[in-house]
């Protein structure tokens, strides 16, 4: 499996970063497309992916900057004709919203040629072996509220990639350190934000859960507080295109 960072911008916009988006791709050539923040199928081809092989699209939950690229990746796919289906997890409530974009945006399902299908988002099945499990996280607790008054999800939810003994955690956005701790023991690697967490605090979890790993990306503009000279564990801060071997 093969693990490409597309946007690794936070949700206040910066020049040098997309924002949300990360694909697998597996053996067979297909892949699975982690949250379709704006602009997402230019920079999936800015980095040379065939759009057309994405076969599932997940979306972690309802922040602008992890699924307004959406719409235009399915008009990507309708302009280019495609007609293999795809199918789409969307975070709880929001399957009818989602069905309702690409119509109106014009992207008529009559005129479509492939199918979409929509799922709340749930575990499920990838090539290789793999399967995803979703965790979910603390992320809109602070307006948990408020989403509820507006029929809004108030859910946010990262993902676990596993195959046998394998494990991959994808954070997505979280609410802080602790959302971490049940998932990292003995993690391959972890993918984690960076825009609401102590990076820090996030490198020393890890490495006491054994993670070998860790990939920082969702970089606000400013740049989080990463640390100087932390030792003991493998990290790195992604740029967008970076592509990571599994």
């Amino acid at each position: 499996m093969m693990l490409t960072l597309h946007g690794t911008g936070a949700g206040t916009p910066g020049g040098d970063r997309m924002a949300s988006a990360l694909t697998a791709t597996f053996s067979d050539g297909s892949l699975v497309l982690f949250d379709a923040g704006e602009g997402c199928a230019r920079a999936m081809l800015r980095d040379r992916i065939d759009l057309s092989a994405i076969s599932t699209v997940a979306i972690s939950h309802m922040h602008a900057d992890h699924w307004t690229g959406f719409p235009a990746l399915v008009m990507a796919w309708s302009l280019a004709k495609r007609t293999n289906p795809v199918s789409v997890y969307v975070p709880p409530g929001t399957a009818d919203f989602f069905e309702s974009l690409p119509a109106r945006c014009y992207s008529f399902r009559e005129r479509l040629g492939f199918e979409l299908t929509f799922h709340q988002l749930a575990g499920f099945s990838m090539p290789d072996g793999w399967r995803v499990e979703i965790i979910p996280t603390t992320h809109l607790n602070s307006v948990r509220e408020l989403a509820q008054r507006y029929s809004m999800p108030p859910t946010a939810f990262g993902y676990l990639l596993l195959n046998g003994e394998r494990r991959i955690v994808l954070s997505q956005d979280i609410g802080g350190e602790e959302d971490l701790r049940p998932h990292l023991d003995g993690a391959e690697l972890l993918v984690c934000e960076s825009a609401h967490v102590d990076p820090a605090a996030v490198l020393e979890m890890a490495q006491a859960a054994g993670v070998r790993h860790v990939v920082f990306t969702h970089v606000p503009p400013a740049d989080a507080r990463f640390p100087v000279g932390f030792d003991g564990i493998a990290w790195d801060v992604a740029t967008d295109g970076l592509r990571i071997g599994l």
